[in-house]
């Protein structure tokens, strides 16, 4: 069973700058400093292409993030309700099966991240050249 967006299915324009190489990189970095001790990991496609693997059992799940701005979205609030907002109003996309993709959800919710925590991430994803 595929879960594609309508967006995906006509293809996701991934936004590229001459600065997408180095935001991608801080990106990714950013990601698996968040994502990495998930149990149902995922992919994530970033902007420019380059996929992220992130979690400690990766299933069939890619996230498709086409631009910084989508990215600055989901990470300035890096829990599952926002993937899922972020996906309704077309900002990200999902690939794989649904419930490959509920799993991945699931295992978010179960990251602790404390208000600190989560004031550090806001600052490095604020910082990324768009």
């Amino acid at each position: 069973m595929g879960f594609r967006s309508r967006k995906s299915r006509k293809g996701v324009l991934m936004a590229t700058s001459s600065l997408s190489d180095s935001s991608a990189a801080k990106a990714a970095q950013i990601l698996r400093d968040i994502f990495a001790p998930m149990d149902h990991g995922f992919t994530v496609r970033l902007w420019d292409g380059s996929e992220v693997r992130l979690g400690r059992h990766v299933h069939p799940v890619t996230v498709v993030v086409p631009s910084v701005k989508s990215f600055k979205r989901i990470l300035l609030n890096p829990e599952a309700s926002e993937f899922a907002e972020a996906y309704c109003d077309g900002d990200v996309d999902f690939l794989g099966d649904l419930f490959e993709v509920m799993q991945v959800a699931d295992s978010m919710e179960e990251l602790d991240l404390s208000f600190w925590r989560k004031v550090q991430i806001a600052m490095k994803v604020k910082g990324l050249p768009e």
